[in-house]
């Protein structure tokens, strides 16, 4: 690292140290923080899970988004039991629950824990980003890049949202980076199969990933299948001891005003209720969930890493968000939210390879030029700065 970047490195740490803090004090809170609380609690009765999640939140009763302003949530609210059978729609982030729960146990309120995890992992992703692009930048080049991938506001958001979503993220985007940059395919697929435990859908993403590594020939047939094996093991397994209720349940959950008694309830699911929700999200997917620039950046990576592996995962983690979608019409940032961090990430190394390779060409040609014939080599020569940096 030079001289300028371990400079300019300790004002990046404080600086987003200090986002770190100031998303822990000023979190954004949604209902859904309610069900990871009450998979958090240490209890079988209905009643005292109830009681304890809802007593978690009653300092953040003016929050507009976790307020009981509807007929779903008053009756989850007055029924123990109701709110309980909500549950499974949470506990199936093993992860994320556990965590939460480990805080608890240390003395931090279920709401602070919840948002805690998200702030250390947007800290960490931003290490991890200085980290990788240190390869190809330095000094305030390097700065810059980091810090203005890390304050896109579908990155900067997460943050401060009592989710696992920024830790998925985290863990998808270390995979990734063993992958691309420590040519460790195998031990990068196992990251991702441990974010299945974060959030199932990841399991999307790990299966995209394990077929174009085989593929490509970075993983024999012996490592894909004991990695697939276990990312479905994995996924089957969160689901039945989380006693998940299907696809339908959750669809009909999230986008049709909510199931009370998703336990007790024969759920008929129509076709036209799925291309409705498909329809409908889809602006706040392609714009407000800025898919449509991303497709775009991420097109020009592929193209600028075209012989490159780098173009696989790029195209990868596109093709996932666009499965997660039809299988979840949510437009939500948030959902496959290591897109935007590869791609941007991409981009950068893509266009420094593409300066250095042009550098390098025209040092070439001048030194083959009639009117540096001659000359010393060393004189007319490639830069071995330049020469290196290309090279790795």
């Amino acid at each position: 690292m030079s001289k300028l970047s371990r400079f300019v490195l300790l004002p990046y740490v404080c600086f987003f140290l200090l986002l770190s803090a100031y998303a822990v004090l000023q979190p954004e809170y949604t209902w859904d923080l309610l069900g990871y609380i009450g998979s958090s609690i240490d209890s079988t009765d209905a009643r005292t899970i109830h009681d304890v999640a809802f007593e978690a939140i009653r300092p953040l009763a003016a929050k507009k988004d976790i307020q009981i302003d509807n007929p779903y949530r008053v009756d989850v609210a007055a029924n123990p039991y109701h709110f309980a059978e909500q549950l499974p729609f949470y506990s199936i982030k093993p992860i994320y629950v556990a965590l939460i729960k480990g805080e608890h146990r240390l003395g931090m309120p279920f709401p602070k824990a919840a948002v805690t995890i998200s702030a250390v992992s947007n800290f960490l992703l931003a290490l991890l980003l200085w980290h990788w692009l240190s390869t190809y930048l330095g000094g305030l080049p390097l700065a810059a890049s980091c810090t203005l991938i890390m304050l896109s506001p579908n990155i900067l958001e997460l943050s401060r949202w009592a989710a696992p979503d920024c830790l998925a993220a985290l863990i998808a985007a270390v995979g990734l980076y063993l992958i691309l940059e420590r040519n460790l395919p195998f031990w990068g697929c196992s990251l991702l199969v441990l974010d299945v435990w974060v959030r199932t859908d990841a399991l999307i993403l790990a299966g995209i990933i394990l077929f174009a590594l085989l593929l490509r020939g970075r993983l024999d047939f012996a490592q894909f299948a004991s990695l697939s094996v276990l990312s479905l093991g994995s996924y089957f397994t969160i689901n039945h001891f989380a006693g998940s209720y299907g696809w339908p349940a959750l669809f009909y959950n999230s986008f049709q005003g909510g199931l009370t008694t998703p336990g007790e309830t024969l759920i008929h699911f129509s076709r036209s209720a799925y291309i409705h929700q498909v329809v409908r999200g889809a602006y706040l997917w392609l714009i407000s969930g800025s898919f449509a620039l991303y497709l775009l950046l991420g097109a020009l990576a592929i193209w600028l890493h075209r012989p490159s592996l780098y173009s696989d995962m790029v195209a990868g983690v596109l093709a996932t968000r666009a499965v997660s979608y039809a299988l979840y019409p949510n437009g939500d940032q948030r959902y496959t939210a290591v897109l935007f961090v590869i791609i941007p990430v991409a981009l950068v190394i893509a266009v420094r390879r593409s300066t250095l390779r042009n550098s390098q060409a025209l040092s070439e040609s001048q030194a083959n030029s009639p009117s540096m014939r001659g000359m010393p080599a060393a004189q007319v020569g490639p830069d071995p700065a330049i020469s290196g940096a290309l090279a790795r």
